[in-house]
């Protein structure tokens, strides 16, 4: 990502507000304009863009804040995203509908100031905005706080389990998934067991099967299956207990 349109503001506080957006729904785009033209003129709306990728060219300006979306439809990662906006210079606020803690924790993480939901007060968003121009976290609602601060977000799985925990969603069996991923059927149950570990650890409860296992790592988004997944095209039935 290059910088072509000049340097952020030093300590965020020095100038308004240059605000854009990277959402892949237009209408959402239009809405968060719409809202800050009636409720925060101050705010100066710089551009926005389907993805991170298509922003620098979109922009009328370096923006100092970049309003995120979660979940991209490109099925870009989060943490990726983040870092490559702020390594750019903007600083960043999640803006989105997801609720899995996991997904927002990487983001978080990542280094992004905090989060807005879609479903809170407009008057929230333009708040938000101002706090990370400033350089400051802000959540924008007791249930964004919820979501931010959720111990589920903290169990953290080795790109093997999740691996592991993926193909187990997909309905195939431990014999199936060592042929596929080229370890020993030991070793794909050895790297379920962790994973259970894993949660009883960190979230403090331990799934009680493999079921329990894969369908707890689905909504708190550790996996994400889309549309191949259980119900989906070509979809397997699930055997994941064997």
């Amino acid at each position: 990502m290059n910088d072509t349109q000049g340097s952020p503001t030093d300590g965020g506080t020095a100038t308004r507000p240059r605000l854009a957006a990277v959402d892949d729904h237009p209408v959402i785009l239009h809405g968060i304009q719409a809202c800050l033209a009636g409720s925060a003129p101050e705010i100066d709306w710089v551009g926005s863009a389907e993805n991170i990728d298509e922003l620098p060219s979109r922009v009328t300006a370096l923006p100092s804040v970049v309003l995120l979306d979660i979940e991209l439809n490109d099925g870009s990662d989060v943490a990726a995203n983040v870092q490559r906006l702020r390594e750019w210079g903007p600083r960043v606020m999640l803006f989105s509908r997801e609720h899995r803690p996991v997904v927002v924790r990487r983001g978080i993480e990542a280094g992004a100031l905090g989060l807005v939901l879609k479903e809170d007060p407009d008057v929230q968003l333009a708040e938000a905005i101002r706090a990370a121009h400033a350089g400051k976290a802000y959540v924008s609602s007791r249930l964004a706080h919820q979501i931010v601060h959720d111990r589920r977000g903290k169990v953290r799985l080795s790109p093997r389990q999740l691996e592991v925990l993926e193909l187990l969603a997909r309905g195939l069996k431990p014999a199936v998934i060592a042929r596929r991923l080229y370890m020993t059927e030991e070793t794909v149950r050895t790297h379920r067991r962790r994973a259970i570990e894993a949660f009883a650890k960190d979230e403090g409860t331990r799934p009680a099967s493999t079921s329990e296992l894969v369908y707890r790592s689905m909504v708190d988004g550790h996996i994400d299956l889309g549309p191949s997944g259980p119900g989906g095209p070509g979809a397997s039935s699930p055997d994941v207990d064997g």
